[in-house]
């Protein structure tokens, strides 16, 4: 099942490699400053080489026979770790049942259930022919994505949930809705938001409501994070403070800094300089990416990859939208940035998915 010989290794794209590399030390560095008398940064290096071994494996492992024979048991298994974590094996952090502790580390299933989503939905876009999709078609792939999300949303994660909005989503989009169904779509969402806000909990609203209204905020109550963020960003600078040297992070005036907010941290720490060097890695992950998924030879690597891609650019701009105070808070972490030992290793899967592709891109 796996390949290696000279040819593959000189396809390898290393930019797709090394740039996520890139931000992930980034990351560390970041969580070593905001989170002093901690080993939450060495247990991220140590996901990192973790996330880097997967990655290489699946480079070299034809993602046809992933998609067609591991795909669904990846499925499966990730169905009953996330029953497993609304057992009483699962554990609370921050209100959200949403982790198992597996010798030592804390497993968070949620993340791998994104991927396997994803992979299955390219796996089901291998049957499809037409130019748009039927209504049988987006039938079944919201059939694909409801069980996880409905038992994501158990958890009490709703940023987590509407992760796998954006992945239908992208592969509605991409795999040619139609027009008519698409305005459907969009209005059903707006008719859903509009009756759903009543029945939200009530910090849930208020997290709405400072950004509809950021004047009528309660420092003190349930504007405190949001203006913490902000504070933290505007203070950064052109040049930031210096590593260690920020004070809304380090001292503990912003919470969950080295997770959810570890972009203002690094905000107030490397300025607006690191803000745009970690922009820039980003942005070139990404493009290469796209660069691959157009030059895949079947539809399934074509929308696998972007769909790793819609999940990826819903993360960094739902976060860096909740870190400037344009967003509500919904604990959407930024991928790679912030600490969590498993959403790396996910994201180091989809790389080498990706690698995948590439390198089979000349193969009928």
């Amino acid at each position: 099942m796996v390949d290696l010989n000279r040819k593959t290794l000189r396809d390898v794209d290393l930019i797709v490699l090394l740039a996520p590399i890139a931000l992930t030390v980034f990351g560390c560095i970041g969580i070593y400053s905001t989170a002093p008398g901690t080993d939450f940064w060495k247990k991220q290096l140590i996901f990192l080489f973790i996330g880097i071994a997967v990655a290489l494996v699946l480079t070299f492992t034809d993602y046809r026979k992933i998609l067609v024979n591991v795909a669904p048991f990846f499925y499966v298994a990730v169905m009953l770790l996330l029953v497993l974590v609304l057992s009483p094996l699962g554990v609370k952090v921050h209100g959200n049942t949403a982790w198992l502790r597996l010798a030592g580390f804390s497993l968070q299933p949620s993340e791998f259930a994104k991927l396997a989503t994803i992979l299955m939905l390219a796996r089901y876009a291998t049957h499809l022919r037409g130019e748009s999709l039927t209504l049988k078609d987006m039938a079944i792939m919201a059939g694909i994505v409801i069980p996880p999300a409905i038992l994501v949303f158990a958890e009490h994660d709703t940023g987590t949930t509407l992760t796998f909005g954006a992945i239908l989503a992208t592969f509605f989009f991409l795999s040619g809705v139609r027009k008519r169904y698409l305005a459907a779509g969009v209005a059903a969402i707006v008719i859903a938001l509009v009756g759903i806000y009543p029945h939200l909990r009530g910090y849930q609203r208020q997290r709405i409501d400072v950004i509809l209204h950021p004047e009528n905020a309660d420092p003190r109550g349930f504007g405190y994070q949001t203006i913490q963020s902000v504070i933290a960003v505007g203070s950064g600078g052109p040049f930031g403070k210096g590593l260690t040297k920020g004070t809304q992070g380090r001292l503990g005036f912003l919470p969950n800094a080295h997770t959810d907010f570890i972009g203002a941290s690094v905000a107030e720490e490397t300025g607006l300089a690191g803000i745009l060097l970690m922009m820039a890695l980003y942005l070139l992950f990404i493009w290469r990416m796209i660069s691959i998924a157009q030059g895949s030879r079947d539809r399934a690597g074509a929308l696998m990859i972007m769909g790793l891609i819609g999940l990826l650019a819903f993360h960094i701009l739902c976060n860096l939208g909740m870190v400037v105070g344009l967003m509500p808070i919904m604990g959407i972490p930024l991928p790679l940035m912030s600490q969590g030992g498993t959403a790396v290793i996910a994201v180091f899967a989809g790389v080498g998915l990706a690698l995948s592709v590439r390198m089979r891109r000349f193969v009928n």
